[in-house]
Formats: C-alpha cells, sequence, structure tokens
C-alpha cells in the first residue's frame, strides 16, 4: 500500500510539473495582440527599423496588418504561442469576403491567413493590391 501511494505521489508530482512547464512556455495559449504599441514592438523586432504609419489589429488581436512610409505591409500572423512576421510581396493573393481577408503567401511554407478586420478590411484590401503593381 505504501509503495503505490507514494507511485501515485510521484506520478501526480510530475503531472503538476509538466503543466507548470507549459504554463511557463505559454504552450497551449492563443497568440493575442494588446494594442497597436504591441503590434508596432513585433514588427520591429521581425524586422529591425520597420515603422509603422498605418495599423489595423484584427478581432480580438489575433493578428494585424501594418504599413510602414515606404508602402510596405507586413502581416503579424499568429505561429503557436507567438507571432510570425511576413512583408507582403507582389504575388499575394487576397480576397475579402466581408469583414474577413484571407491572405495567400508566395511562401509557400507559410499557411494561408484569415482574418476579421471588421470595418478596416476593404481599405486594407485596396492597399494590398496597390502594391501589387
Amino acid at each position: 500500500m505504501n509503495g503505490q501511494l507514494l507511485v501515485f505521489a510521484g506520478s501526480l508530482a510530475g503531472v503538476i510539473f509538466l503543466v507548470l512547464i507549459a504554463k511557463y512556455l505559454a504552450l497551449g495559449s492563443d497568440a493575442r495582440i494588446a494594442d497597436e504599441a504591441e503590434a508596432r514592438e513585433l514588427a520591429d523586432n521581425a524586422l529591425c527599423g520597420f515603422s509603422a504609419s498605418e495599423i489595423v489589429l484584427a478581432t480580438g488581436g489575433k493578428g494585424a496588418l501594418l504599413r510602414d512610409g515606404q508602402g510596405q505591409i507586413m502581416l503579424l500572423a499568429p505561429h503557436g504561442a507567438r507571432f510570425a512576421a511576413r512583408l507582403l510581396d507582389r504575388d499575394i493573393a487576397v480576397s475579402r469576403d466581408g469583414t474577413r481577408l484571407t491572405l495567400i503567401l508566395s511562401d509557400r511554407t507559410f499557411p494561408p491567413v484569415s482574418m476579421d478586420f471588421g470595418d478596416q478590411a476593404e481599405a486594407w484590401e485596396r492597399r494590398i493590391t496597390a502594391s501589387e503593381g
């Protein structure tokens, strides 16, 4: 009986330890952008010197589009518990369904991204398609 109790206690301690590690590493949590300042910081960290002049956050902070003074547009998309950043190029495919934009990048290792940008979706679709040409 004491041996079984000891095995149970050890197993329970191991599970609690793994849960704490997962929480510390933010595993299983959704990536969210709190505000424009965080989006600017993420963009600058991804591409040193990227200075956004226009920003739109996806509903719930699930991503963002940023444009700098030179017309470059950056996508911040969730990738696990973090965000991946990509500059949009001429080979992007963009479509809009109401307030939702779907972006298919030329980087085929990056999956298609679909985000709700509210009433800003149409304006950002125009910006993206204008930068294609």
